[in-house]
């Protein structure tokens, strides 16, 4: 099912206005039977919708990808494909639907991916079904707070990183999976510099860098020129990644989809955070988190730590690839 023929097909049925209900699907890493299973996907989900969604591999509104291509490709890649778009996840067979269970895990999937793709913004803006009351036939609850967030207010959903401190933090996180990314200057100004060597995951951090950023919590900046003095710190890039992580705890948290605070997170096994840190609020959320795909919320809930106190703990697990969204039904 090619561009050509879904526009033509959608166009006899629905008529004018298909510019304005187009939703172009970026398809990541699936072979030609999961692309052939996602189109009709798509072609059934369009009209439960009243929405043309067409997929395609070089770019889109959203991403789609298949769990186990995203848990590969690891969080840090993830978030520099899809950049400020959602993700949503489809479990598809690499060899196509087979057997008389075939029907059964087609409907079983859209049902997962029509719930997906219900709570994307993309999705609610362009779709007229979805209305003051909700999305019509089914309704869709969003405005019912759980109980225990009544007061959080705007930490449920923080401003993202600003563009400046974002750059040093692509920069910083590709280079933790790619050991052969250019060396990063950045930091503070003048005698408060960091410099990364992600060839031997290994940085020097003037001590008034080391201040702004474990006690102020100020992000660094990409830096044209300058490097540390000789009493800078010898630190592993993963130790240093993990502050910076903490530091931008106040921000949006990395790659977070739409509703992130009550959407699962997956966990590395055992990540011995204690490297990082001996805060006893960070090793009893790391208990918690770590023993199972847990929400933000669930997080919260079982520990009773506030928003604005779990938020930079998961900032930093997401950063170094400890934790990662991870959205079931």
């Amino acid at each position: 099912m090619n561009l050509k023929s879904l526009l033509s097909g959608w166009m006899s049925r629905r008529g004018q206005g298909i510019g304005a209900r187009l939703l172009r699907v970026h398809v990541l890493g699936l072979n030609r039977p999961q692309r052939q299973q996602l189109e009709t996907l798509c072609d059934r989900l369009g009209e439960q919708l009243d929405l043309a969604l067409v997929c395609d591999t070089q770019g889109g509104d959203i991403v789609v990808a298949e769990p186990r291509y995203v848990a590969t490709a690891g969080p840090q890649r993830m978030a520099h494909v899809c950049a400020a778009r959602p993700l949503v996840l489809c479990d598809l067979d690499a060899e196509g639907d087979a057997g008389d269970s075939s029907l059964a895990l087609f409907e079983s999937r859209q049902r997962e991916l029509l719930a997906q793709l219900r709570r994307l913004p993309q999705v609610r803006d362009r779709s007229p079904r979805f209305g003051a009351s909700g999305w019509d036939q089914s309704p869709v609850a969003t405005s019912t707070v759980p109980f225990g967030l009544e007061e959080a207010g705007d930490d449920l959903d923080p401003p993202p990183i600003p563009a400046r401190p974002w750059r040093f933090v692509v920069h910083l996180l590709r280079g933790l999976v790619d050991p052969e990314m250019q060396p990063l200057l950045g930091g503070y100004g003048p005698a408060a510099m960091v410099r990364v060597d992600f060839s031997r995951a290994f940085a020097l951090v003037d001590p008034k860098a080391q201040q702004m950023l474990k006690v102020q919590k100020d992000l660094p900046q990409i830096e044209g020129a300058g490097l540390p003095g000789d009493d800078a710190i010898e630190r592993e890039l993963d130790g240093l990644v993990w502050d910076i992580g903490i530091a931008a705890g106040a921000y949006r948290l990395l790659s977070a989809p739409p509703d992130a605070w009550f959407t699962t997170l997956a966990t590395c096994e055992d990540p011995a955070v204690q490297r990082y840190t001996r805060l006893p609020r960070h090793l009893q959320l790391a208990d918690v988190l770590f023993a199972g795909p847990i929400s933000p919320a669930e997080l919260q809930r079982r520990t009773g730590h506030s928003v604005a106190e779990i938020r930079p703990f998961l900032q930093a697990c997401l950063f170094l690839g400890l934790a990662w969204w991870s959205p079931q039904e």
